[in-house]
């Protein structure tokens, strides 16, 4: 398990997207992995969403963005044909 900085109970995060990203990097990434959240980096200290350090593989800064499928608009249910049967008068031979 990762060691997220600072830990998820004192993290303000800005979306539940960013919640959930931290968890599952925390969880699922090997002991020897360091998670940072919203810690300025460079020289004009941007404050990206998480940066991932490993000795070997590197550093990835990641961005979080969080989406959601819109609700397609409610589409009314066509009504059901109805059938009726109509007499025509008979005509007498």
């Amino acid at each position: 398990m990762a060691t997220l900085i600072p830990a998820i109970g004192s993290s303000a995060f800005d979306s539940t997207g960013e919640r959930r990203l931290a968890e599952r990097l925390e969880q699922k990434l090997d002991a020897d992995y360091l998670l940072w959240h919203n810690v300025p980096i460079g020289p004009k200290q941007t404050h990206p969403d998480f940066a991932v350090l490993h000795a070997r593989r590197g550093l990835p800064v990641l961005e979080t963005k969080q989406h959601q499928t819109p609700t397609p608009p409610h589409t009314p249910t066509p009504p059901t044909p109805q059938h009726t049967t109509t007499a025509s008068p008979c005509s007498s031979p």
